[in-house]
């Protein structure tokens, strides 16, 4: 049996690396002519979660993201989300896939992830993969291990380069 991917979910985390993974979750879309659903989850956990959306969102520092209710920050990660997607799309000789929808949800990453795989219609789930520290490792990969053992769908792990943006210079 050869797979048919109909709706692709794509997990990303706004990194600066992120845009790589992104590009395979569009051009699997495009050659599948398939739906395109991108998550990102805000964790409540993560001490440089705000930071990080701070700057994806152009901010000049984190109290100009506290000041933005839930609703804004949702419907600004959204709506640059779908900027990135489109202009990504652009660079494919022909546009054959659908946005379908950016979801935002606030709460843990991997949680909320495998609840989507596990109630939407996702045939295929794409993840970047970072390259940790023993430490972070550690800790980042048994949330993720979790989700890979238990994800109902296929999952595809691109390499991205570690956490900062920067890629690696060294094989996987």
């Amino acid at each position: 049996m050869v797979p048919q991917f109909n709706h692709i979910l794509y997990a990303t985390d706004l990194s600066g690396s992120a845009r790589k993974a992104m590009g395979y979750a569009v051009a699997l879309a495009n050659a599948f002519e398939a739906a395109l659903s991108v998550i990102y989850v805000i964790s409540k956990t993560a001490s440089n979660a705000e930071l990080l959306m701070a700057a994806f969102l152009g901010y000049h520092n984190e109290e100009e993201l506290k000041a933005k209710s839930r609703g804004q920050i949702t419907s600004e990660v959204k709506d640059r989300v779908s900027g990135i997607c489109h202009e990504l799309g652009c660079q494919l000789p022909a546009c054959r896939f659908n946005l379908a929808d950016v979801i935002v949800e606030f709460g843990h990453p991997m949680d909320i992830i495998l609840q989507q795989t596990e109630t939407g219609p996702y045939d295929l789930l794409v993840m970047g993969r970072h390259d940790y520290g023993p430490i972070e490792t550690a800790i980042i990969g048994h949330s993720k291990k979790a989700l890979l053992r238990h994800c109902p769908i296929p999952v595809m792990l691109v390499p991205v380069g570690n956490p900062s943006g920067a890629d690696r210079t060294g094989d996987d």
